[in-house]
């Protein structure tokens, strides 16, 4: 039907929604004891939202354009000390050189923002692949995203 879904991997909570601040109460659920695959939030055992499971989509992301696990050849232990530090796995500059490619690392880049509170809504990051997927129907040979904005096309997550 040509729309884009996404599905939840990680944890399952029931969130309920405060209607005098009009926005999910945060929860917390202790510390995973492999935190390798979570967001920071979860690997200092900080409130939780909905937001984690934007970190981890972007832990997906990168491993469709990449080939490779997160923190693959890392031990547990210092994989979630790069975590908590704010450390993401970088992205090879080889990835940038097409549209397709690019637009998923700026993806990645923008899910993997280390605070919840300033990471973009999954409905952001939906709103970013569909412009990237109309601007490359409209014009598929429109060169990289770094290009493509420089001439001016616009990609809004905040609408």
């Amino acid at each position: 039907d040509g729309k884009i879904k996404l599905v939840d991997f990680n944890r399952a909570e029931a969130m309920f929604y405060d209607t005098k601040k009009e926005e999910y109460c945060k929860w917390r659920n202790g510390m995973s004891p492999d935190g390798t695959l979570r967001a920071p939030e979860e690997n200092v055992d900080a409130g939780l939202s909905e937001q984690l499971d934007v970190f981890s989509l972007g832990n997906v992301f990168y491993s469709v354009l990449t080939g490779a696990s997160v923190w693959e050849g890392y031990g547990v232990a210092e994989a979630m000390r790069k975590i908590i530090e704010g450390e993401t796995m970088p992205i090879d500059t080889i990835f940038y050189e097409t549209f397709s490619s690019e637009v998923l690392a700026q993806a990645i880049e923008l899910c993997w923002t280390y605070d919840a509170e300033e990471r973009p809504t999954i409905f952001e990051i939906v709103r970013f692949l569909e412009q990237a997927i109309e601007s490359n129907t409209r014009n598929p040979d429109g060169g990289t995203l770094e290009e493509r904005l420089a001439r001016g096309e616009q990609f809004d997550l905040y609408g």
